[in-house]
């Protein structure tokens, strides 16, 4: 993949920008195809990358490779969260997060502090998420990313969703809209560009599908808009993203005690799932499967059910 190339004398632009391509190429695999498709080429370029911090270099050109190799090491820590390799993952993320800082990168730093939320988020663990965003949110105060602000604030709504509080998750939101709207997204660094319009609206949908799930099924009527719109705006990209909205949007089915349209959309899900080398594409079933099993007896439900145990159950839950 490095083409063997012998240890440089002097690191130059030239390096850093084969690092930064390479890390672009690797985060576009895991967008589409989960943590597994791309994890091991991440830790290769990292062992390739790395020693290029002791090689002699600029200032400018040392301070764009710190940037660059944390950068990777914040993908490599969530293409391992992404495979449920907890420990790589921390550990990539902690040496992110001292490059970042040496480097001077608010905006990484944040980001970092977004990404470390987002796996407390996901093992159910609100406040312990909730702690990670509001460190950060100063960080991409102090950056004037207000797209870093926004991808914060609206994580910090979902938090607040699966905690039960409605009105904080309602409002938190409500400001991640705000500072969408005002966000320069062209301008965006690598590791924000994934927040689009869609991302925004799929994160309203979580946020009321946790609230459906854990204050008032009327959350369910507002849930489903939201993530049909994200379904239909994201189109064929990014299937991980897609696998995690159709599961949500037949939780809401099912909330509302509409089996029948879940089971449709509850197998697209699946069928989607399939390709991602993801374990969060299996762990993000739980609730669905949660949901289904609540309508035991249920004949559509029964069904998603099944395909549901025998998906969850696969080898690593992906292809």
């Amino acid at each position: 993949m490095f083409n063997g190339d012998a240890f440089p004398a002097r690191v130059d632009k030239t390096d850093v920008r084969h690092v930064e391509t390479l890390t672009g190429a690797l985060r576009a695999l895991d967008y589409e195809y989960g943590g597994g498709a791309c994890r091991d080429a991440c830790v290769a370029l990292l062992n390739w990358a790395t020693p290029l911090l002791d090689a002699g270099s600029s200032g400018r050109v040392l301070h764009r490779l710190q940037v660059a190799i944390a950068d990777l090491h914040n993908l490599a820590g969530w293409a391992s969260f992404d495979m449920g390799l907890l420990q790589s993952a921390h550990l990539h993320f902690g040496r992110a997060m001292a490059l970042a800082r040496e480097s001077g990168n608010s905006a990484l730093e944040a980001n970092i502090h977004y990404r470390m939320g987002r796996v407390h988020l996901h093992y159910e663990l609100p406040e312990d998420a909730l702690s990670c965003f509001r460190h950060g949110l100063p960080l991409a105060q102090s950056s004037g990313s207000t797209l870093a602000v926004s991808i914060l604030h609206a994580n910090e709504a979902w938090a607040f969703a699966k905690m039960g509080a409605e009105k904080q998750a309602l409002r938190q939101f409500a400001r991640a809209q705000e500072e969408f709207d005002r966000a320069e997204t062209e301008d965006a660094p690598p590791w924000a560009r994934f927040f689009d319009l869609a991302d925004l609206i799929s994160i309203g949908g979580m946020v009321h599908t946790e609230l459906a799930r854990t204050c008032d099924v009327k959350y369910a009527r507002t849930a489903i808009p939201l993530l049909t719109r994200a379904i239909s705006s994201a189109g064929g990209d990014a299937s991980r993203s897609q696998s995690f909205r159709l599961a949500a949007l037949a939780v809401n089915y099912l909330v509302q005690n509409e089996p029948e349209q879940a089971r449709e959309i509850g197998e697209q899900a699946i069928e989607v799932s399939g390709p991602i080398r993801s374990i969060r594409t299996r762990d993000r079933m739980r609730p669905l499967k949660q949901e289904t099993d609540r309508l035991r007896g249920n004949e559509a439900a029964d069904e998603l059910s099944a395909s549901l145990r025998t998906f969850m159950s696969a080898s690593r839950g992906a292809a």
